[in-house]
């Protein structure tokens, strides 16, 4: 059986063979498992990401995993709290470089899956994180509001005034995306970009990056920045939205996932590791999930090859490095709108 046929197979049973329940009982419910068959799941992908691997994951290994998701920096920040007792197994997701600034907290796990990866994936020399996948940034517009003409088509063009409070923009406190669309505008034209940007927000800042491709097809915004899978699967919905790659040079910043230093159940969290980067499990991704797989020979369907695409050479180490200079600018230089005057 395939992975997308185990996967709706798994979806419409009450009973799985292996744990007895799924995983959607991370949500709060128990299950009499013993120790040695759990692994607790840190993740900041959205459910329709994480949830068809958990489920496989629980099929073909008997592992019942907890599931506690949220921001990328909300789980950094808890897993650098909890790190003389950790409470999770692994962090599953957020860019590279934030896993870089949180590396301290991990150890070191090279699989053999990950020897398969191709120029998309960004290796950690010491393997305390590996690339999920890759993840271009774009710039969406509303093709109802904006024409294809008029519409911004590079970094520095979000800056001009008639896009002021028309942007759909995340928190980069808590949306790991959002962080690396500005490290990339930053690396590309210095730190007084951030500010600027800021500024142009007039105010208007979603809290989640999940957000952002919905709420420009609604017309709340007229573009925005978002990673190139989120804007595949608002077009899939039907949306009125499209999207271009900047033409001054983006990023293609890998999704991550490492073990924690300290794990309760680090035999699991290895075996979850060598899953996703499984050729099941990353042909999956390239061929539902609309998203860049990091093995050989895996790609989206009917969209540009990272190699086609125009790329800025992005500094992860730098990123990680300069991350809290960088939000402490963003504090600085953005101001929420008062509610009633947006």
């Amino acid at each position: 059986m395939s992975f997308l046929k185990r996967i709706e197979a798994a979806m419409l049973c009450t009973v799985f063979v292996f744990t007895g329940c799924s995983a959607s009982s991370s949500k709060g419910q128990n299950c009499a498992v013993q120790p040695e068959q759990q692994l607790v799941l840190y993740t900041s992908h959205p459910e329709e990401i994480y949830e068809p691997f958990i489920r496989e994951f629980e099929e073909r290994t008997g592992v019942w995993v907890k599931v506690i998701s949220g921001g990328t920096q909300e789980l950094l920040n808890r897993i650098q709290q909890e790190k003389d007792a950790p409470a999770a197994d692994v962090m599953f997701g957020g860019g590279v470089e934030s896993l870089e600034g949180c590396s301290a907290c991990f150890t070191s796990y090279h699989s053999g899956e990950s020897d398969a990866a191709t120029i998309a994936a960004i290796s950690d020399p010491r393997d305390r994180w590996t690339s999920f996948s890759a993840l271009p940034l774009v710039i969406i517009y509303n093709t109802k509001l904006v024409s294809e003409r008029d519409a911004p088509t590079t970094w520095s063009s979000l800056l001009d005034s008639k896009w002021q409070g028309r942007i759909a923009f995340a928190n980069p406190q808590v949306s790991g995306s959002c962080y690396t669309a500005l490290a990339t505008a930053v690396q590309l034209y210095g730190t007084e970009y951030l500010p600027d940007f800021a500024r142009n927000l007039k105010g208007r800042c979603l809290q989640e990056s999940r957000e952002i491709a919905p709420r420009v097809a609604d017309g709340s915004y007229s573009v925005g920045v978002t990673l190139e899978s989120n804007a595949l699967q608002t077009i899939a919905e039907g949306a009125d939205i499209a999207y271009l790659y900047p033409e001054d040079g983006t990023s293609a910043v890998p999704d991550g996932v490492a073990v924690l230093a300290g794990a309760p159940h680090p035999e699991n969290a290895r075996q979850f590791v060598d899953f996703v980067l499984g050729r099941d499990a990353q042909a999956y991704l390239a061929g539902e999930l609309h998203r860049h797989a990091v093995r050989e020979g895996l790609s989206p369907k009917g969209v540009q090859k990272l190699e086609n695409i125009p790329m800025m050479e992005y500094d992860v180490k730098w990123a990680a490095k300069e991350k809290s200079s960088l939000l402490a600018l963003w504090t600085k230089a953005f101001s929420p709108a008062e509610e009633g005057k947006r």
